[in-house]
């Protein structure tokens, strides 16, 4: 009686580990008195331990907050490196095979072209906003772009991939000149340089994009 008597005493919970009576009970019948006691005293520290490092935990966020990236697919332009929105790009194309003219359309509007049973209309984008026609090579590739349902493919000279750019990098109050002008609403700033945010949402809705009849 002695022994439940001392391991009750020695019963306690914090946290996940706790030194229960039950436990205590057990440890003395397999085990010398002073050996049984010696283990309790360790069950003891170590439930002194997790509540401590509990309590600890509650002092630190659950979350770490990562600066936050913009997504964006980099290609070249008339010469200038610009980045689209990955959100405003449904789909990336090789040139088709196969392009269609389609008579009493303006010259940046190449054709159309099936894209698995989908007529997709073709627009050079380079003589779009003014630049010269793109020659088309093993580089060239179509931006697939949708807009109030309709798709249109943009033929730009090259893409240089995929990047991750951090907001904080945005330029406040920038401004850029020349034929993008009216298609770029924001700036990054880095360390490769500056890049243009070209907005596909401004194009669509430019009327003269949506004007491509004589």
């Amino acid at each position: 009686m002695g022994d439940a008597t001392r391991s009750k005493g020695l019963s306690g919970k914090a946290g996940g580990c706790s030194a229960t009576s039950e436990q205590s009970r057990r440890v003395d019948w397999l085990m010398p008195e002073d050996k049984a006691q010696e283990l309790q005293s360790v069950l003891q520290r170590l439930a002194d331990i997790d509540r401590r490092s509990r309590a600890q935990e509650s002092l630190v966020p659950a979350t770490v907050i990562k600066e936050e990236d913009w997504q964006g697919l980099a290609f070249v332009l008339d010469g200038v490196k610009v980045i689209a929105a990955m959100n405003e790009i449904r789909e990336l194309l090789p040139y088709p095979e196969s392009v269609t003219r389609v008579p009493g359309t303006k010259n940046w509007m190449l054709g159309l072209a099936n894209i698995r049973g989908e007529l997709l209309p073709i627009v050079d984008l380079q003589l779009f906003i003014g630049g010269g026609a793109i020659s088309v090579n093993e580089q060239s590739r179509v931006l697939v772009i949708r807009n109030q349902g309709t798709s249109t493919g943009l033929l730009v000279s090259s893409v240089i991939g995929m990047r991750h750019l951090p907001v904080s990098k945005k330029m406040t109050d920038a401004h850029f000149e020349g034929s993008l002008g009216r298609y770029v609403y924001d700036v990054f700033g880095l360390e490769d340089g500056v890049w243009p945010v070209f907005s596909m949402a401004a194009l669509a809705n430019d009327e003269h994009f949506m004007a491509a009849a004589l």
